[in-house]
Protein backbone atom coordinates (compact mmCIF):
# COMPACT_ATOMS: atom_id res chain seq x y z
CA UNK A 1 0.00 0.00 0.00
CA UNK A 2 1.28 3.44 -0.78
CA UNK A 3 -1.71 5.15 0.60
CA UNK A 4 -2.06 5.34 4.67
CA UNK A 5 -4.84 7.70 5.64
CA UNK A 6 -7.85 8.70 4.55
CA UNK A 7 -8.80 12.38 5.05
CA UNK A 8 -12.50 12.69 3.49
CA UNK A 9 -15.05 10.38 4.91
CA UNK A 10 -18.28 11.36 5.59
CA UNK A 11 -20.36 10.01 8.53
CA UNK A 12 -23.51 10.01 9.37
CA UNK A 13 -23.65 13.45 10.60
CA UNK A 14 -24.07 14.51 6.94
CA UNK A 15 -27.31 14.75 5.44
CA UNK A 16 -26.37 12.34 2.85
CA UNK A 17 -23.99 9.67 4.83
CA UNK A 18 -24.73 6.54 6.67
CA UNK A 19 -21.36 6.08 8.16
CA UNK A 20 -21.51 5.52 12.02
CA UNK A 21 -17.90 6.38 13.23
CA UNK A 22 -17.65 3.49 15.35
CA UNK A 23 -18.00 1.91 11.48
CA UNK A 24 -15.73 3.84 10.42
CA UNK A 25 -12.82 3.60 12.76
CA UNK A 26 -13.16 -0.39 12.94
CA UNK A 27 -12.77 -0.58 8.96
CA UNK A 28 -9.51 2.05 9.66
CA UNK A 29 -8.21 -0.61 12.06
CA UNK A 30 -8.49 -3.40 10.14
CA UNK A 31 -6.98 -1.91 7.28
CA UNK A 32 -4.48 -0.44 8.93
CA UNK A 33 -4.84 3.38 8.31
CA UNK A 34 -3.16 5.61 10.41
CA UNK A 35 -5.68 8.66 10.30
CA UNK A 36 -8.97 8.87 9.33
CA UNK A 37 -10.50 12.90 8.69
CA UNK A 38 -14.50 12.87 9.57
CA UNK A 39 -15.37 15.73 6.80
CA UNK A 40 -19.04 16.14 7.48
CA UNK A 41 -20.48 18.84 4.86
CA UNK A 42 -21.26 22.23 5.95
CA UNK A 43 -22.80 23.34 2.26
CA UNK A 44 -24.85 25.95 3.30
CA UNK A 45 -25.28 28.07 6.89
CA UNK A 46 -28.74 27.31 7.84
CA UNK A 47 -29.60 26.07 10.90
CA UNK A 48 -29.57 22.38 9.39
CA UNK A 49 -26.52 21.99 7.86
CA UNK A 50 -24.98 24.17 11.23
CA UNK A 51 -26.66 21.94 13.72
CA UNK A 52 -24.77 18.65 11.84
CA UNK A 53 -21.46 19.97 12.21
CA UNK A 54 -22.28 20.83 16.12
CA UNK A 55 -23.56 17.15 16.10
CA UNK A 56 -20.59 15.99 13.92
CA UNK A 57 -17.83 17.88 16.10
CA UNK A 58 -19.46 16.31 19.48
CA UNK A 59 -19.77 12.84 18.13
CA UNK A 60 -16.29 13.00 16.69
CA UNK A 61 -14.70 14.09 20.28
CA UNK A 62 -16.76 11.33 21.93
CA UNK A 63 -15.15 8.75 19.16
CA UNK A 64 -11.82 10.25 20.30
CA UNK A 65 -11.97 8.77 23.88
CA UNK A 66 -11.52 5.56 21.74
CA UNK A 67 -10.24 5.82 18.59
CA UNK A 68 -7.63 8.76 19.21
CA UNK A 69 -6.57 8.90 15.05
CA UNK A 70 -10.00 10.48 13.91
CA UNK A 71 -9.38 13.87 12.72
CA UNK A 72 -12.09 16.03 13.00
CA UNK A 73 -12.56 18.16 9.72
CA UNK A 74 -14.80 19.83 7.65
CA UNK A 75 -15.76 19.72 4.27
CA UNK A 76 -17.27 23.48 3.19
CA UNK A 77 -18.61 24.33 -0.55
CA UNK A 78 -18.62 27.46 -1.94
CA UNK A 79 -22.03 29.61 -1.57
CA UNK A 80 -23.47 32.40 -3.61
CA UNK A 81 -22.66 35.90 -1.21
CA UNK A 82 -26.27 36.66 -1.61
CA UNK A 83 -27.82 33.47 -0.18
CA UNK A 84 -25.11 33.48 2.17
CA UNK A 85 -25.91 37.05 3.34
CA UNK A 86 -29.89 35.45 3.11
CA UNK A 87 -29.45 32.88 5.18
CA UNK A 88 -27.66 34.81 8.06
CA UNK A 89 -30.41 36.76 7.96
CA UNK A 90 -33.11 34.02 8.11
CA UNK A 91 -31.82 31.21 9.14
CA UNK A 92 -33.08 29.09 5.92
CA UNK A 93 -32.71 28.95 2.14
CA UNK A 94 -36.23 29.01 2.18
CA UNK A 95 -37.47 32.38 0.79
CA UNK A 96 -34.78 33.47 -1.48
CA UNK A 97 -35.24 35.11 -4.14
CA UNK A 98 -31.60 35.44 -6.59
CA UNK A 99 -30.72 39.17 -7.11
CA UNK A 100 -30.71 40.72 -10.81
CA UNK A 101 -27.80 41.22 -12.25
CA UNK A 102 -24.44 41.44 -10.80
CA UNK A 103 -23.28 38.47 -11.86
CA UNK A 104 -21.00 36.13 -11.34
CA UNK A 105 -21.72 36.47 -7.50
CA UNK A 106 -19.34 36.67 -5.05
CA UNK A 107 -18.69 33.59 -3.19
CA UNK A 108 -18.81 32.46 1.03
CA UNK A 109 -18.39 29.36 3.00
CA UNK A 110 -20.83 28.65 5.76
CA UNK A 111 -18.69 29.11 8.77
CA UNK A 112 -15.48 31.58 9.89
CA UNK A 113 -12.14 30.19 11.02
CA UNK A 114 -12.91 31.18 14.30
CA UNK A 115 -16.29 28.87 14.37
CA UNK A 116 -14.32 26.18 12.89
CA UNK A 117 -11.62 26.58 15.59
CA UNK A 118 -14.24 27.03 18.70
CA UNK A 119 -15.57 23.57 17.54
CA UNK A 120 -12.64 21.68 17.47
CA UNK A 121 -12.19 21.66 13.78
CA UNK A 122 -8.62 20.64 13.02
CA UNK A 123 -8.77 21.18 9.32
CA UNK A 124 -11.34 22.13 6.33
CA UNK A 125 -11.62 20.27 2.40
CA UNK A 126 -12.86 23.05 0.29
CA UNK A 127 -14.89 21.74 -2.54
CA UNK A 128 -16.49 22.36 -5.73
CA UNK A 129 -19.78 20.94 -5.89
CA UNK A 130 -22.30 23.13 -8.21
CA UNK A 131 -22.48 26.90 -10.29
CA UNK A 132 -22.99 29.58 -7.96
CA UNK A 133 -22.03 31.94 -10.37
CA UNK A 134 -25.67 32.79 -11.72
CA UNK A 135 -29.26 31.88 -10.37
CA UNK A 136 -30.42 28.28 -10.26
CA UNK A 137 -32.56 28.81 -13.36
CA UNK A 138 -29.45 29.72 -15.44
CA UNK A 139 -27.48 26.66 -15.39
CA UNK A 140 -29.36 24.65 -18.00
CA UNK A 141 -28.78 24.24 -21.02
CA UNK A 142 -25.17 23.10 -20.20
CA UNK A 143 -22.40 25.01 -21.90
CA UNK A 144 -18.99 23.70 -21.37
CA UNK A 145 -17.21 26.34 -21.56
CA UNK A 146 -19.37 28.18 -18.72
CA UNK A 147 -19.16 25.14 -16.44
CA UNK A 148 -15.19 25.15 -16.95
CA UNK A 149 -14.84 28.75 -16.35
CA UNK A 150 -17.21 28.42 -12.91
CA UNK A 151 -14.89 25.85 -11.76
CA UNK A 152 -11.91 27.84 -12.43
CA UNK A 153 -13.12 30.34 -10.47
CA UNK A 154 -14.35 29.00 -7.63
CA UNK A 155 -11.35 26.45 -7.03
CA UNK A 156 -8.84 28.98 -7.68
CA UNK A 157 -10.66 31.30 -4.77
CA UNK A 158 -10.65 28.26 -2.50
CA UNK A 159 -6.71 27.98 -3.03
CA UNK A 160 -6.25 31.34 -1.48
CA UNK A 161 -8.75 31.46 1.23
CA UNK A 162 -7.21 31.13 4.55
CA UNK A 163 -10.07 28.34 5.54
CA UNK A 164 -9.13 25.50 3.10
CA UNK A 165 -6.84 23.00 4.22
CA UNK A 166 -7.22 20.96 1.27
CA UNK A 167 -8.67 21.41 -2.05
CA UNK A 168 -11.36 18.82 -2.26
CA UNK A 169 -11.65 16.63 -5.59
CA UNK A 170 -10.11 19.37 -8.00
CA UNK A 171 -12.33 19.28 -11.52
CA UNK A 172 -15.00 16.92 -9.72
CA UNK A 173 -18.33 17.58 -11.71
CA UNK A 174 -21.64 15.62 -10.91
CA UNK A 175 -23.09 15.18 -14.61
CA UNK A 176 -19.54 14.02 -15.54
CA UNK A 177 -19.36 16.55 -18.28
CA UNK A 178 -15.48 16.73 -19.42
CA UNK A 179 -14.84 12.79 -18.14
CA UNK A 180 -14.58 12.54 -22.03
CA UNK A 181 -11.30 13.83 -21.55
CA UNK A 182 -9.74 15.81 -19.55
CA UNK A 183 -7.65 17.80 -21.79
CA UNK A 184 -10.91 19.97 -22.58
CA UNK A 185 -9.98 21.97 -19.60
CA UNK A 186 -7.20 24.31 -20.37
CA UNK A 187 -3.57 23.67 -19.28
CA UNK A 188 -3.46 27.61 -18.21
CA UNK A 189 -6.50 26.85 -15.77
CA UNK A 190 -4.87 23.69 -14.33
CA UNK A 191 -1.68 25.20 -13.69
CA UNK A 192 -3.18 28.39 -12.22
CA UNK A 193 -4.94 26.93 -9.74
CA UNK A 194 -1.75 24.66 -8.95
CA UNK A 195 0.72 27.29 -8.46
CA UNK A 196 -2.20 29.17 -6.30
CA UNK A 197 -1.86 26.14 -3.69
CA UNK A 198 1.59 26.01 -3.97
CA UNK A 199 1.81 29.62 -3.04
CA UNK A 200 -0.52 29.58 -0.12
CA UNK A 201 0.95 26.17 1.19
CA UNK A 202 -2.57 23.98 0.36
CA UNK A 203 -2.72 20.58 0.00
CA UNK A 204 -4.41 19.02 -3.38
CA UNK A 205 -7.04 15.93 -2.54
CA UNK A 206 -6.96 12.36 -4.56
CA UNK A 207 -10.06 11.72 -4.65
CA UNK A 208 -11.34 8.09 -5.12
CA UNK A 209 -14.56 8.97 -6.99
CA UNK A 210 -12.48 10.22 -10.00
CA UNK A 211 -10.33 6.75 -10.21
CA UNK A 212 -13.33 4.76 -9.73
CA UNK A 213 -16.26 6.35 -11.35
CA UNK A 214 -18.27 4.19 -13.96
CA UNK A 215 -18.68 7.68 -16.13
CA UNK A 216 -14.97 7.91 -16.08
CA UNK A 217 -13.44 6.19 -19.15
CA UNK A 218 -9.66 4.74 -18.69
CA UNK A 219 -8.08 7.22 -20.92
CA UNK A 220 -9.43 10.02 -18.15
CA UNK A 221 -8.43 8.25 -15.22
CA UNK A 222 -5.05 8.22 -16.36
CA UNK A 223 -4.92 11.75 -17.53
CA UNK A 224 -6.34 12.54 -13.62
CA UNK A 225 -3.56 10.54 -12.12
CA UNK A 226 -1.06 12.51 -14.14
CA UNK A 227 -2.53 15.68 -13.57
CA UNK A 228 -2.26 14.66 -9.40
CA UNK A 229 1.53 13.15 -10.01
CA UNK A 230 2.36 16.51 -12.14
CA UNK A 231 1.36 19.07 -9.14
CA UNK A 232 3.32 16.21 -6.56
CA UNK A 233 6.16 17.40 -8.84
CA UNK A 234 5.99 20.75 -7.97
CA UNK A 235 6.05 20.17 -4.42
CA UNK A 236 2.31 20.43 -4.07
CA UNK A 237 1.49 17.75 -0.97
CA UNK A 238 -1.42 15.16 -2.51
CA UNK A 239 -3.37 13.42 0.24
CA UNK A 240 -6.03 10.50 -0.28
CA UNK A 241 -9.83 10.91 0.44
CA UNK A 242 -12.40 8.22 0.10
CA UNK A 243 -15.27 10.64 -0.09
CA UNK A 244 -16.96 7.42 1.63
CA UNK A 245 -20.88 8.22 2.55
CA UNK A 246 -22.23 4.83 2.75
CA UNK A 247 -20.85 1.39 4.04
CA UNK A 248 -16.91 2.43 4.45
CA UNK A 249 -14.77 0.18 3.15
CA UNK A 250 -11.06 0.02 1.39
CA UNK A 251 -10.95 1.19 -1.87
CA UNK A 252 -7.35 2.11 -2.55
CA UNK A 253 -6.21 -1.14 -4.12
CA UNK A 254 -8.64 0.44 -6.91
CA UNK A 255 -6.84 3.79 -7.13
CA UNK A 256 -3.06 3.29 -6.38
CA UNK A 257 -2.98 1.11 -9.18
CA UNK A 258 -3.22 4.59 -11.34
CA UNK A 259 -1.14 6.47 -8.97
CA UNK A 260 1.36 3.71 -9.37
CA UNK A 261 1.26 3.95 -12.93
CA UNK A 262 1.58 7.93 -13.00
CA UNK A 263 4.92 7.18 -10.98
CA UNK A 264 3.70 7.42 -7.42
CA UNK A 265 5.54 5.62 -4.65
CA UNK A 266 5.49 4.68 -1.09
CA UNK A 267 5.69 7.86 0.82
CA UNK A 268 4.73 9.77 -1.87
CA UNK A 269 0.67 10.36 -0.81
CA UNK A 270 0.75 13.28 2.10
CA UNK A 271 -0.59 12.90 5.61
CA UNK A 272 -1.23 16.42 6.84
CA UNK A 273 1.41 17.88 9.11
CA UNK A 274 1.00 18.11 12.52
CA UNK A 275 1.73 22.25 11.55
CA UNK A 276 -1.02 22.17 9.77
CA UNK A 277 -3.24 21.16 11.61
CA UNK A 278 -5.16 23.76 13.81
Amino acid sequence: MIIHSDWHIHSEYSYDATNTLEGIAAAAKEEGLRFTGITDHANYNDTSFLGNIRDSAAGVAEAQKTHPNIILGVELTPIAKPQFDYIAKTGTKEGFVWPEGGTPFPIELALTKEELLALGVRYAIGASHWRVDVPTEQRTPIVLEDYIKEWYRQQLWLACDERVTILGHPWYNGKGIWYEDFDMIPRSMKMDIAAALKENGKYVECNSHFLRNKMAPEKFRHQYAEYLREMFEMGIPVTYGSDSHHNYFDARPDVEKYLIEAGFRDGDIAEIAEKDLW
